[in-house]
């Protein structure tokens, strides 16, 4: 009997390791078999007819390498500095704009295609969590309609996914979330993305797991009910542990509406979809060196939508963020009559106004609304240091607000993506 650890690359998650296990474990002599994504080690306890290379092999068949080192951990602090760099310049240059302009499904207030564009990004990361499953229902030898059964799976993974976005919506509703608490819990789940996209590219090791690791006898279940059911395999999937679902369930739990968390979650796991499907039908075609390769770009990917995320969100937490450019670069101020004081502002496509207004004295601020202007970004005004989250229609909204101490007060859409001020200045 023997026992030998193996420096595994490529292993990002629990789904990594499950699938490693199921692999191994099924070689003749094997004994035990233990992965660890975090270390990047597998450990296995074997004896004849079963050897070290065989081991080796099927390692690598299964889509992974084994290298002769130990991983390198790469420093996080680095990573994280360069990815803030880049974010930095695709703001200055404006190329985040274009998330400014995505249309919405619907009149509801989420930007589903925006979410469905997190989806697509991240959809590698789904395929690394969740390949095991997906591969088991396109590349079985008794398996003979991988289409049909692919198509089974994702169609369960939506209705999984659409499912517990309602659920999770319905609790946001029923305990009356804040607009403070709203932005905390944005917050929570653009770290949990930034943690994992740190965690894929290496630099970090999640030895304190911050995400639930899925239990070998669960696994197990869902492997043999795939022989089955690719329908129920796809249905189990909505339960996985896996860091950027979490952050969607956190952000459907945040929109406080059953009809909103459900198609926030329709329309990210129908983003993930294209390339899931894609990978299932295509397995074997890839490579080791280009699937690294793609989950180095999804881990990128993830950092940034990550970084995008938290700075949206401290804006409804009441921190002061950069405003957004648009068409007027100067404040508008207001004019004081009687006992209040009146400013008029027009809604642009790409943002609104900054206002200057007078401390003490009540403020009637006219929003004049082309129709034209209105998305599915800036329909809705959140003034977290007010206290107030205003739908935007058609024709002339009105504000009302006091201020009492003067400063620099952020404002923004519903997101935190459109970002503007209103100074309030002394008497």
């Amino acid at each position: 009997m023997g026992k030998v650890i193996f420096h595994v690359t490529g292993m990002t998650c629990s789904g990594c390791e499950r699938r490693l296990e199921g692999a191994v474990s099924a070689l003749e002599g094997v004994q035990s078999v233990t992965a660890d994504h975090s270390r990047g080690k597998l450990t296995a306890e074997f004896g004849p007819p079963c050897t070290e290379s065989v081991i080796k092999e099927t390692i690598q068949k299964t889509g992974y390498g084994v290298s002769e080192n130990a991983k390198k951990t790469r420093d996080p602090i680095a990573i994280l500095i360069l990815i803030l760099g880049v974010y930095v310049i695709a703001r200055h240059m404006g190329w985040l704009e274009i998330f400014q302009n995505i249309p919405t499904i619907s009149e509801e207030r989420m930007g589903y295609f925006a979410l469905f564009v997190i989806g697509l990004l991240t959809s590698v990361h789904c395929i690394a969590m969740c390949g095991g499953f997906n591969l088991a229902q396109s590349i079985s030898s008794a398996n003979r309609k991988p289409l049909r059964r692919s198509i089974l799976y994702n169609l369960g993974r939506l209705s999984s996914y659409t499912f517990i976005g309602g659920i999770l919506g319905f609790i946001g509703e029923k305990a009356a979330i804040t607009l403070h608490a709203r932005g905390v819990i944005g917050l929570i789940a653009g770290g949990f993305m930034l943690l994992m996209g740190i965690h894929m590219l290496g630099g970090l090791s999640l030895s304190v797991r911050l995400f639930p690791k899925l239990s070998q006898t669960l696994s197990a279940r869902i492997q043999s009910t795939g022989k089955h059911s690719s329908f129920a395999v796809g249905l189990a999937n909505g339960l996985m542990p896996c860091g950027p679902l979490q952050s969607m369930q956190i952000y459907a739990i945040a929109s406080g509406s059953m009809l909103t968390g459900a198609l926030s979650m329709f329309s990210f796991c129908l983003g993930t979809i294209p390339l899931v499907l894609a990978f299932g039908l295509a397995a074997g075609i890839l490579n080791m060196h280009w699937r690294q390769r793609m989950l180095q770009v999804g881990s990128v990917l993830l950092l940034i939508m990550g970084i995008f995320m938290i700075q949206n969100n401290l804006v409804l937490t009441g921190f002061t963020v950069s405003p957004t450019k648009t068409d007027t670069d100067e404040a508008i101020v207001s004019t004081i009559k009687g006992n209040a004081q009146y400013v008029t502002t027009a809604l642009h496509a790409n943002g609104y106004d900054d206002i200057q207004v007078t401390a003490g004295i009540p403020v009637v601020w006219t929003i004049t609304v082309d129709e034209k202007n209105l998305n599915g970004c800036n329909n809705e005004i959140v003034l977290s240091a007010f206290d107030q989250q205003v739908k935007l229609t058609a024709g002339e909204v009105v504000i009302e607000f006091t201020p009492e101490k003067e400063g620099t007060y952020t404002y923004s859409c519903w997101m935190g993506m459109l970002k503007n001020t209103i100074t309030v200045q002394k008497p």
